[in-house]
């Protein structure tokens, strides 16, 4: 099944220079799964009621070809490219009227039994082969992170702004709060190419949060870290403008 859906850039979703801003982006890719894995009959709420289970993002990996600017139509489509015993890879593409490629992501999930926290079956909790479309994007492979190096940039506290709805904080907004380090004079003269981050644990409201980044040749690596546990790994590519 592949899930399709029209959109355009509203001004809520643009960034200061008029173009679809990268936690709108990431929206758009976390939506698009959670709506086709509805779709599909399994999607987080019937895995929670149905299977005692919740399916988790682990990682996303986005690129970004060419950032739409506002009031822009687009297409988004997103399917199950591959699958294995407990963890799906979910494709998605942004298309243009005209059929190019805006920006593509892999998001891979896996689903958690809600009274063990063990990894569960994906086949347990109501996904079947015969959901996937086993056709696989290119240039989406996920990557390996240095383990060290990273140095403290700030620390946050998570408020209530940002929990979801199993009160964890939003997968969205630790993106935000790894933006949030960069100023304004940085955002204007430079332009995102890739958004890949790896979701290793759970915060929850009124933790304080260490914010670490490394700038590295291909990219900035950031660390998020509770009480020395590393919560989320991330890496964002850029080019300057």
């Amino acid at each position: 099944m592949i899930y399709e859906r029209q959109s355009y850039v509203s001004g809520s979703m643009c960034d200061c220079k008029l173009r679809l801003s990268i936690l709108a982006a990431d929206g758009i890719v976390e939506n698009a799964v959670t709506e086709l894995m509805g779709d599909l009959g399994i999607d987080g709420i019937v895995a929670m009621e149905k299977y005692k289970a919740m399916w988790l993002i682990a990682k996303n990996n986005i690129c970004f070809v060419r950032r739409p600017s506002w009031r822009e139509e687009f297409t988004v489509k997103c399917y199950i490219s591959s699958y294995s015993v407990v963890k799906l890879n979910i494709d998605t593409i942004a298309e243009s009227k005209t059929g190019e490629v805006l920006l593509k992501a892999r998001t891979e999930l896996a689903a958690i039994d809600l009274e063990s926290g063990k990894i569960r079956k994906a086949e347990s909790v109501g996904f079947l082969p015969e959901m996937a479309h086993e056709t696989e994007t290119s240039g989406l492979d996920f990557s390996r992170f240095p383990k060290t190096g990273t140095e403290h940039e700030e620390t946050i506290k998570v408020r209530s702004t940002s929990l979801d709805y199993c009160y964890h904080t939003n997968n969205i907004e630790y993106v935000r709060f790894m933006l949030n380090t960069y100023d304004i004079g940085f955002i204007k003269t430079h332009e995102p190419e890739r958004l890949e981050i790896h979701y290793c644990s759970q915060s929850f409201e009124g933790e304080a949060l260490d914010i670490e980044k490394l700038a590295m040749d291909d990219g900035d690596l950031f660390k998020i870290v509770r009480d020395g546990t590393e919560i989320t790994a991330c890496k964002i590519k850029w080019s300057e403008e």
